[in-house]
């Protein structure tokens, strides 16, 4: 995974933000090796794509920056780019209807992201993944991601910030991410997971509410088919497994009558995935060391030495369980590793690996969760020492 942090997504924002198309432009340049400014004037250059089923037929969608004209495509109003929407019965007719609108050679060095509408991912993606594989001017490192809505539908929401959809799509994501919160899948990430043929993986999930665009989740993608979706509440367990840098935000209530909560932001200290071979079934050991910063409480209250620990022990449990959650989940009904265990396995048991049925053999693994917190702020514990409150214990 690409690894993001708040204070990147924040830097990457602003210049986008203050640069616009001379980013883009710039970026062009180096991709096309192209140092003529009427050559890049010469080029369709794509920002974004949507893939979708149209009355059976698939459709591209997407935008162009607003570099050169365009015979027939409509200008988004207010923004830099100019929409774009074809059909066809395959890839290539949809590319050609595509083209038909542009003044110039399309140019997709420069696509920030490809969304793949509900609809279309039902019935997979493999096929346009192999397409980006194949085409050279395609980056390897775009990222995908899945909309609930008709991609046509999706960029035609009208941003005021962003230069486009697409960014703006992929600067949600960066700050998801960022935050801890949330996965950043590539296409090279997705065709290696294809490639192993026994393991599922995991795409973010948006859709517009309210007129804008919002993350909403994760789709689960066995066979590379969406088969499930996964409300953003309910993906703490799977960030505690795949997020390069979780930080997952526990609440507990510490009073009788329910009115006082502890806010936490729980941090991943380390983490250790081992998969094994132990009499005749596979084993998935999961060891985590959380860090626990204490954000605030509802109500000030002293908290002692002793209900840390329990609190401690609390964050561990409620970690725990939403990690065995998810895998069960997995085992169970999604029936497919999402997780990438079969990664570890085949590192440590190659022989085996390559005799036993591998997406038989996660639904019926054993896994053990191990999970131990350290709260790192005990000096916020005590607001006020010469209050005489009865602790909560």
């Amino acid at each position: 995974m690409l690894k993001r942090n708040i204070k990147e997504s924040i830097k990457v924002k602003k210049m986008i933000r203050k640069l616009g198309k001379l980013l883009i432009i710039g970026m062009c340049v180096l991709l096309t090796s192209c140092w003529d400014s009427r050559d890049i004037n010469k080029k369709a250059i794509t920002l974004s794509v949507g893939v979708d089923y149209v009355k059976d037929n698939i459709q591209f969608s997407g935008e162009i920056a607003n570099i050169t004209s365009s015979k027939d495509s409509e200008k988004a109003e207010g923004s830099n780019v100019y929409k774009m929407a074809g059909s066809g019965e395959n890839f290539e007719e949809a590319r050609k209807s595509n083209d038909s609108l542009k003044s110039f050679p399309g140019f997709l060095g420069a696509v920030r992201v490809v969304v793949f509408a509900k609809n279309y991912a039902k019935e997979g993606i493999e096929p346009y993944l192999n397409r980006i594989n194949h085409l050279y001017d395609y980056r390897k490192t775009v990222l995908t991601v899945v909309s609930r809505e008709p991609t046509r539908e999706l960029f035609n929401i009208k941003v005021e910030k962003d230069i486009s959809v697409g960014l703006l799509i992929e600067n949600i994501i960066e700050h998801v991410v960022g935050k801890g919160e949330g996965l950043y899948p590539v296409a090279g990430e997705l065709l290696s997971d294809i490639e192993l043929g026994t393991v599922g993986y995991l795409l973010p999930y948006i859709g517009i509410e309210e007129d804008s665009i919002k993350y909403l989740g994760l789709v689960v993608m066995k066979n590379s088919k969406l088969i499930s979706i996964i409300d953003i509440k309910n993906t703490g367990g799977i960030m505690y497994i795949l997020a390069e840098e979780p930080k997952i935000v526990q609440v507990i209530n510490r009073s009788q009558n329910g009115k006082n909560n502890i806010s936490f932001r729980t941090f991943v200290k380390k983490r250790n995935i081992e998969a094994d071979y132990v009499d005749g079934k596979v084993t998935i050991n999961i060891d985590l060391d959380l860090k626990a910063q204490l954000r605030y409480q509802y109500f000030m209250e002293p908290i002692s030495d002793k209900y840390i620990k329990k609190l401690e022990d609390i964050i561990s449990e409620k970690a725990k369980n939403d990690i065995e959650s998810i895998i069960k989940k997995a085992q169970s009904e999604f029936q497919c590793d999402i997780f990438g265990f079969a990664r570890h396995f085949r590192a440590k048991r190659p022989k085996i690996y390559k005799k036993i049925n591998w997406q038989e053999a996660f639904t019926k693994a054993n896994v053990n969760v191990n999970v131990k917190t350290k709260i790192i702020n005990k000096s916020l514990t005590d607001p006020n020492p010469k209050r005489n409150v009865k602790w909560n214990n």
